[in-house]
């Protein structure tokens, strides 16, 4: 008997109960214990660490957003969130169009969150379609997302609403207001700041999604 395995989810699935119920400092030991997984496998798809950063924020907000879907008896928290990462790196890619992908990307951690044999990426991103109730969750979590959006400071809701609405990277962003990277890295850090704040009196509703 594994009882170093069964502590470890048992101290995971802690963790995660004390971040639903509103925990800050149960949170930021989250961050802290799984930051360096979530920068790898961002890093590997990114290429430079500045591209890394934006998406490895982009991550946690998404695992935030999403923690109510853990299921220990799947797998355990660190494979979830694995799962999550390569999910969204996925959806960056998509949505930029980038040709950088090669098999280096699954080299960080080669089975699925549940235990299952992964596939490799090439054949994952063609073949990968929610099903109708993750759609429907997607639909869900997007339109609380794009209520809480409207609620951030003017000053910061275009560039919000583009980023975590649309998908949009910076250097996107930067080109279709016509201002600079910089100003837009500025205002994504300050509005998805404001966004947690927002989203975190429907913490119920995204969980049970």
């Amino acid at each position: 008997m594994n009882t170093g395995s069964q502590n470890t989810g048992s101290n995971s699935t802690e963790l995660v109960q004390l971040c639903l119920n509103g925990d800050e400092g149960a949170w930021a030991s989250l961050v802290e214990e799984y930051r360096g997984l979530v920068y790898s496998i961002c890093y590997l798809f990114c290429g430079s660490t500045q591209d890394a950063e934006d998406l490895v924020q982009d991550t946690f907000l998404k695992i935030w957003l999403n923690l109510g879907s853990y299921d220990p008896a799947r797998g355990e928290l660190k494979g979830w969130i694995a799962t999550v990462t390569r999910n969204q790196r996925v959806d960056r890619y998509r949505r930029s169009g980038q040709q950088r992908l090669t098999d280096s990307l699954d080299a960080v951690g080669n089975t699925r969150w549940d235990g299952a044999e992964a596939k490799p990426l090439a054949q994952r991103i063609p073949d990968t379609r929610p099903t109708p109730h993750e759609a429907a969750v997607t639909s869900e979590i997007t339109t609380i997302v794009g209520h809480a959006v409207e609620k951030v400071s003017p000053e910061m809701r275009q560039v919000v609403r583009m980023r975590f609405v649309h998908g949009l990277d910076n250097q996107e962003i930067a080109h279709r207001l016509r201002i600079p990277e910089g100003t837009v890295k500025s205002r994504t850090n300050r509005g998805r700041a404001q966004l947690v704040t927002l989203l975190s009196p429907m913490r119920t509703a995204l969980g049970a999604a």
